[in-house]
């Protein structure tokens, strides 16, 4: 066995300036660094929600347009639509809210409600199928629709529509009994 010394030596306990300032420092370099992304991931979120949004829009819009076709007659809503072709012709145009609760014709009928310039932030776009067998048929049960929505159509406080080439796309296909 060892004898005791008289002597004993001090703890350490505590931590070192050193160590002190390297904790600080990795710390603060971590925070740095979801500062950072914070920006990138917060525009990231609402153009995920904007995108959910768009993809609800199928049923307000069909909706919508068994309510035009109600009002104005199902060959007449055929023939606003333009039938899809290179370059893509005009063609009925109608506007949803962001949340894509409402949706409503620009142009075509008087809407069911009013959607002001500044809650226009969904433009949808309806082309009809311009070769069978999804080609309109008068005779027929059914029109076939391919629908774009982009966003954002207007902002808010915004005098012009925002132009195509700087929004959002969405495609999908519809169709309408009568």
């Amino acid at each position: 066995m060892r004898p005791k010394s008289s002597r004993l030596r001090p703890c350490s306990a505590a931590f070192s300036l050193v160590e002190v300032v390297i904790a600080v420092g990795i710390v603060a370099a971590g925070v740095t660094v979801i500062l950072a992304l914070l920006p990138a991931l917060t525009r990231q979120a609402a153009g995920s929600a904007d995108t959910l949004a768009a993809l609800r829009l199928p049923e307000p819009l069909r909706v919508e347009l068994q309510r035009v076709a109600a009002v104005g007659g199902f060959d007449a809503l055929a023939s606003q639509t333009g039938a899809m072709a290179s370059p893509l012709p005009a063609t009925l145009t109608l506007v949803a809210s962001r949340d894509g609760t409402t949706v409503q014709t620009l142009a075509y009928l008087p809407p069911a409600g009013t959607l002001s310039a500044d809650a226009q932030y969904f433009l949808i776009e309806i082309w009809s199928f311009g070769a069978a067998p999804l080609a309109f048929d008068p005779a027929g049960a059914g029109l076939a629709l391919h629908a774009r929505v982009s966003w954002p159509y207007r902002l808010p406080g915004a005098v012009a529509p925002t132009p195509l080439t700087d929004r959002e796309q969405v495609t999908f296909n519809l169709g309408l009994r009568r």
